[in-house]
């Protein structure tokens, strides 16, 4: 019950809702959830215009410098670990559960409701052990879910159509212009708000989907610095089934079978990663690092100081006592495990060939 309190649609422009649901539809043993949603994204409406009178001009004026650094790696790849660990770093800013949760009136949320929602919020996240709280860093790409259209979130509410989603929320369909456009918009206008709430600190972004946005990226922050954490192909299937299967359960409005997952993955993945590797050749050696998860896990403060050194980053003697805290606090940490079969192996492989050779990973 507290996951259907806590749905990411529950924060959405009313329209926004609506082109969604007219979009992709639902199923009706989940009318209950519709209609939920629906109520309480009209009572948010008159919440979220009053923020938007209120700070309209603050935030259309709003700059954001300098430019900032981007996670970016396949779902399920450590992306939340080292967003967590380098947000030790106080020169970071960052987007936190609370705002992408509300994006549209966390700036005038009254107490009341942060206390609602701190009450109702689950102890820890649903598809793995990671602890929850308001403050904590969290992906901006749930606030786009709520902003417009293009949101790979939306597989989690719609997932029979996955991969028109994938198409669209994530490559743009090709790269149609009238789409990155309406997105630039958004998510412009979402980092502005940010960054008003955030003066003076750098935005530390973590967004899985912006793996195969590198060059949408560098064209809106041409200086921006790109982090690419990967991981085992044969752990990030594994993961990514469970993830999926963990929030259409909570959040669904349709419902999809293992099969049609599974073929959804073994395609997005090497959609992503292939976008991935074109894009991210294009960038000079101190915009990008890329590092292994496996490398982060078994050597965290050592991976942390390369990743500084190669892009050039400042600070680190001051951010080094706060990683170091943070790595200490993290040892207790258990982490799901799967079992992965020889056919699973022979399939991912069979598909993922490119990301295997490129990554370095054994077969």
């Amino acid at each position: 019950m507290q996951h259907a309190l806590l749905h990411p649609l529950s924060s959405s422009n009313f329209a926004n809702l609506v082109q969604l649901l007219s979009a992709y539809g639902f199923e009706r043993k989940y009318i209950f959830r519709v209609l939920y949603l629906s109520g309480l994204c009209l009572l948010r409406q008159p919440g979220q215009l009053l923020d938007a009178i209120r700070f309209h001009k603050e935030i259309e004026k709003q700059v954001i410098e300098p430019d900032p650094v981007f996670i970016i790696g396949h779902w399920r790849s450590g992306t939340t670990y080292l967003q967590n660990l380098l947000c030790q770093d106080p020169q970071f800013g960052r987007v936190s559960l609370l705002q992408a949760s509300m994006p549209h009136d966390f700036m005038t949320l009254p107490a009341i409701y942060r206390e609602i929602f701190r009450r109702i919020l689950p102890a820890r996240r649903i598809m793995d052990n990671v602890k929850l709280s308001l403050d904590m860093p969290w992906e901006e790409e749930m606030a786009m879910a709520s902003y417009c259209a293009y949101s790979f979130y939306h597989v989690s509410f719609f997932p029979r159509c996955i991969e028109a989603i994938f198409q669209r929320a994530v490559l743009f369909d090709g790269g149609k212009p009238e789409h990155i456009d309406s997105w630039k918009r958004c998510y412009l206008n979402f980092l502005k708000k940010i960054q008003f709430t955030q003066p003076g600190r750098r935005l530390l972004l973590k967004n899985p989907a912006n793996t195969a946005r590198i060059r949408i990226l560098r064209q809106l922050f041409p200086t921006a610095r790109f982090i690419h954490i990967h991981r085992h192909p044969y752990e990030v299937f594994k993961s990514t089934m469970h993830l999926y299967s963990k929030v259409q359960s909570a959040w669904g409005l349709q419902s999809i079978d293992g099969e049609s997952l599974a073929k959804h993955v073994l395609a997005s993945y090497r959609e992503l990663m292939h976008a991935c590797f074109s894009q991210c050749a294009e960038l000079n050696k101190q915009d990008l690092v890329a590092i292994r998860y496996e490398d982060l896990e078994r050597n965290p403060s050592g991976t942390i100081k390369m990743i500084y050194q190669q892009l050039e980053l400042e600070n680190y003697a001051i951010a080094e006592p706060h990683f170091l805290q943070y790595i200490k606090q993290q040892r207790d940490y258990e982490k799901n495990s799967y079992a992965i079969t020889e056919a699973e192996k022979e399939l991912v492989y069979a598909h993922w060939q490119e990301a295997f050779t490129r990554l370095g990973y054994e077969k």
